[in-house]
């Protein structure tokens, strides 16, 4: 029960988690920024309003796939727990 009030306090955190860069991520990230950057600026300011809407709802869209994903995650692993004690009695056979 412990940890239920850990995450009902706000002490447990679902989506803070380390994040452990890799070398292709950062090459990807950086390519990404820089081809940004180049398009941003070729840009006049209403393209550019139109862009960070569009990032806005790409964004926003990125957060509801991520929470879906983390709720089914999230469902599967406690189908998983609950299938290990479906049947206690056989933890005794040998």
């Amino acid at each position: 029960m412990k940890v239920l009030e850990e995450f009902w306090y706000g002490n447990i955190n679902p989506i803070e988690r380390p994040f452990h860069r890799q070398r292709k991520f950062d090459k990807i990230l950086k390519l990404l920024n820089q081809n940004e950057e180049k398009l941003v600026g070729s840009m006049n300011d209403d393209e550019k309003e139109l862009f960070q809407k569009y990032k806005a709802c790409n964004n926003e869209i990125l957060q509801i796939t991520e929470c879906e994903v983390f709720r089914k995650g999230f469902k599967l692993g406690a189908r998983f727990f609950m299938e290990c004690f479906k049947n206690d009695a056989d933890i005794f056979d040998g």
